[in-house]
């Protein structure tokens, strides 16, 4: 009897170790694509440059890395506060006139350069919703010396 229940039990570990395993290796490889799934965009309008993009059920990895969308989030906000530290043209042509107090990520697409991230956004305007202006829009995160 003891014998039985403890092949049972090693077979139940040895299952659970393999799903384990298979889980983690999936992690792994899923890592590389952070959209696993985006269709029935909305691909016949003439909304924007990036609204297939935006539009549709996409539904992200949440094993990808984080770091791209950290950094534009920092952007992102440093933008709604009035300041900006990234190259000097790209603050100017953002502060000028295109500062958002809102943004929701939505998409994104990694390739050999860098990050394309899309995101719904709202423009920075008075507290009244009839004057806030929503948009769609998106950041390349590219890499530079390493980082």
């Amino acid at each position: 009897m003891v014998t039985v229940r403890s092949t049972h039990f090693w077979r139940f570990v040895g299952c659970l170790a393999g799903a384990l395993l298979l889980l983690l290796g999936g992690g792994y490889i899923l890592n590389k694509k952070p959209i696993l799934f985006h269709a029935f965009a909305d691909t016949g309008c003439a909304c924007g440059e990036y609204h297939a993009e935006v539009t549709g059920l996409i539904v992200r990895n949440p094993f990808r890395d984080p770091l791209p969308e950290q950094s534009a989030a920092r952007f992102l906000n440093e933008l709604r506060e009035g300041r900006c530290t990234a190259d000097a043209s790209l603050c100017q042509y953002a502060l000028d006139g295109h500062r958002v107090s809102d943004w929701r990520l939505v998409n994104r697409h990694d390739n050999h350069d860098g990050v394309l991230l899309f995101y719904k956004l709202t423009k920075y305007a008075a507290l009244d919703k009839k004057y806030r202006l929503s948009g769609e829009g998106f950041i390349e995160i590219v890499s530079t010396q390493g980082r």
